[in-house]
């Protein structure tokens, strides 16, 4: 209950997956009827997933340079310009493509230190209470997950209807907005949402004392076992 770092982390997982299923799962519909250009969000979705990748060489070195938080921040920022981008684009192909880049560059520092950061918050609460929960906190981080999904399933499918989505036809100015906000608006709200949870998020500054402190403990332990 005092553990208020994994508290922001598992709030933050809402917002940071929730943007990513949402988008994800709109991709289709975006590219299918309101950019008309199925096979560009063919190309988009490959830089989506390939693009992150690239960003695995950086992360460690911008990590030990910003701190981890703060490079989670501006990877989230940069995730961010790159929507914006694709937003202002409209249904230039040239402008969503640098767009999609921007945002896969983005995505990749953020996802790859967010992973990195996940046993911090759990080396706080034994810290704390001298209670190695890392079990318990991973298996709660992925039902926390599920329900981003979840949720962000349900969210999708009420949109479309409430637009007046139909398969295979010529889409309402209704639901084409629905499209969009699915594709775009709504993400790069959650994404900001994400970015305010995370400034809370302090552990950062205390991290190396914490590590010193419990190693030192996990030293004492073992030389006690063994006497």
């Amino acid at each position: 209950s005092t553990n208020t770092p994994w508290k922001l982390f598992a709030l933050n997982i809402v917002f940071m997956f929730g943007a990513i299923f949402i988008q994800s799962g709109a991709l289709v519909y975006y590219f299918t009827y309101y950019v008309g250009n199925a096979s560009l969000g063919a190309v988009v979705a490959t830089i989506s997933s390939f693009g992150p990748l690239g960003t695995n060489f950086l992360v460690p070195y911008l990590s030990k340079k910003l701190g981890k938080t703060k490079l989670f921040l501006i990877g989230s920022g940069i995730h961010i310009g790159g929507m914006v981008v694709m937003f202002l684009a409209g249904t230039t192909t040239p402008i969503i493509i640098s767009g999609a880049f921007i945002s896969a560059f983005g995505l990749g520092l953020k996802q790859t230190i967010y992973f990195s950061m996940q046993a911090d918050p759990v080396d706080y609460g034994e810290w704390k209470t001298g209670v190695n929960a890392a079990g318990t906190l991973s298996a709660v981080n992925g039902f926390v997950g599920k329900c981003a999904q979840a949720i962000a399933g349900g969210l999708s499918g009420a949109l479309l209807a409430a637009g007046g989505y139909v398969a295979n036809a010529t889409q309402t100015p209704e639901a084409l907005f629905a499209i969009k906000s699915l594709y775009l608006i709504i993400p790069i709200l959650l994404t900001i949402c994400s970015m305010i949870t995370m400034k809370f998020y302090k552990l950062d500054n205390i991290y190396p004392q914490i590590k010193e402190e419990l190693d030192a403990r996990n030293t004492a332990a073992v030389a006690t076992t063994n006497e």
